[in-house]
């Protein structure tokens, strides 16, 4: 008890103006840490919010383009019929339509960092594949394609239809991630992953 008594009497010899400061400092050190966390917490909901609207444009725009590719049984379908007809009259040469721009992704890939692994892989990998169909899709309408030998525009043609496939699933699978990732969070989009992963994706033979 004595001990405790020169601890309260130590206590009460302080002067009252260091007392102030200490009560002072011991609220302005409590406001600190308050505002830290309110402020972490209106951040997160930022960034969370940020991120449903980046998921949501790159979703509709990705969902838009598979639809019209339709699937891969129909890209490979119109890849014989043109071969075919190629074969037909050795002078055809096929229209191939360019791809449309990537306008949201465009406008968004500045924020790019804000998606989560689990879809900035899927998305980037679309994406830049689709760009290397743009760039294919310059060269078979050139005139030099046009003057190289049926085989090799053949060769060529398969080639570009193999691209628009593997973009086709690229797709598929971006818009899996993203769908998992809003429906689940990260352990979603990695079991969603590892089940996609293990799913058969080869091409049909050529005929």
């Amino acid at each position: 008890m004595s001990f405790l008594a020169g601890i309260w009497a130590w206590l009460a010899a302080i002067d009252p103006r260091i007392w102030q400061a200490v009560l002072a400092g011991f609220f302005v050190a409590t406001g600190w840490v308050y505002n830290g966390r309110r402020n972490r917490r209106e951040a997160a909901a930022l960034r969370a919010e940020r991120l449903r609207d980046v998921h949501r444009a790159l979703f509709a725009e990705i969902g838009a383009n598979l639809s019209n590719m339709e699937s891969r049984e129909a890209i490979f379908a119109g890849r014989d019929r043109i071969l075919q007809r190629m074969q037909e009259d050795r002078t055809y040469h096929p229209f191939i339509v360019q791809e449309h721009k990537s306008n949201v992704f465009d406008a968004i890939v500045g924020d790019i960092h804000v998606l989560p692994r689990s879809s900035i892989d899927a998305v980037v990998a679309y994406y830049a594949q689709l760009s290397t169909i743009r760039s294919m899709v310059t060269d078979l309408r050139s005139k030099d394609v046009r003057d190289l030998s049926l085989d090799r525009r053949e060769a060529l043609y398969r080639d570009y239809i193999e691209l628009r496939a593997q973009t086709f699933e690229y797709g598929n699978f971006a818009l899996a991630m993203i769908d998992a990732y809003s429906q689940g969070g990260a352990e979603a989009a990695k079991a969603a992953a590892q089940r996609l992963s293990s799913l058969p994706s080869a091409p049909p033979s050529d005929p």
